[in-house]
């Protein structure tokens, strides 16, 4: 599923596993959740904000790259209240990432 205000031209191999929606994240989960899905994937910075906002994200999963960047955007932009979070785990790689598992219930 592709969340997109603008419309999406998807590839005609991708079709069949492959869909665009414009919905607002609380109306696209109560239509997944009738369609059957009980875990959703959801990436993209502005596409998180709009769950997180929202209250529709259980869990947050943050990979580190251990690169500074000079300037950039805020992770999560601006919200209307913080989010506590609970570190469910984390895990170290060999080539330097780290990835925390937190959980905002």
């Amino acid at each position: 599923m592709v969340l997109s205000s603008r419309p999406v031209e998807i590839p005609a191999e991708l079709t069949k596993t492959v869909s665009c929606s414009s919905e607002a994240p609380g109306a696209l989960m109560r239509r997944l959740e009738t369609e059957g899905a009980t875990h959703l994937y959801v990436d993209g910075g502005i596409t998180i904000q709009r769950f997180l906002a929202a209250g529709l994200i259980d869990e947050l999963t943050i990979t580190l790259i251990p690169v500074l960047l000079g300037e950039g955007r805020p992770l999560f932009g601006k919200l209307d209240k913080d989010v506590k979070l609970t570190l469910l785990r984390s895990k170290a790689y060999d080539f330097g990432f780290v990835q925390v598992t937190y959980s905002t219930r």
